[in-house]
């Protein structure tokens, strides 16, 4: 049986090549939707609970785990920039740097992986909320390893202190607001 720390750090590389393929743009654009999917999955839970109205740990976190997925999907479903028309493309919004080849992979891969970091480590999030319900896959660290240990990392711990999550929604909202 593999840690949840390794399967972490191996679903952060395939997001790092995903990010590595698609450029930092595209990247950076998908973590705003992430961020955007946890902050309304964490916010509005109270709703969940309500309308569901099942006490059940495995179903909260199928549930949860449901809503992140599809906000993963479209968070990187995005249109190319070679079938958005010239008009649109010009003159519109703030002038960004113009990088090329490497350097927009590299930081693509960067982003792509932190992006691994918080979906994957958002998802072990819920299981650690709900005790593990998937526990014929993965089963609760032992304690004292470093499954155990990274369990205070996690993406959602972090976020949730301080209204950090938030701060960057409003952040957010503001960017859109000034660079429309």
């Amino acid at each position: 049986m593999m840690e949840l720390t390794l399967f972490l750090q191996i679903c952060m590389g395939f997001f790092g090549i995903i990010g590595f393929l698609h450029g930092v743009y595209r990247e950076f654009v998908a973590t705003l939707g992430i961020v955007l999917g946890l902050w309304l999955i964490t916010e509005f839970d109270w709703v969940l609970n309500v309308v569901l109205n099942v006490h059940d740990p495995g179903l909260n976190f199928a549930f949860s785990a449901l809503l992140l997925i599809i906000f993963v999907f479209f968070a990187y479903q995005q249109a190319p920039t070679t079938f958005v028309p010239s008009r649109y493309r010009k003159g519109r919004g703030i002038r960004l740097p113009e990088y090329k080849g490497w350097q927009m992979r590299l930081m693509g891969a960067v982003l792509g992986a932190f992006n691994g970091y918080l979906v994957v480590g958002s998802l072990w999030y819920f299981m650690d909320q709900f005790e593990y319900p998937l526990s014929s896959l993965f089963m609760m660290p032992v304690s004292g390893s470093n499954s155990a240990e990274f369990v205070n990392n996690l993406p959602l711990v972090w976020l949730q202190q301080n209204n950090l999550l938030l701060a960057i929604i409003i952040a957010i909202v503001v960017l859109v607001i000034v660079f429309r």
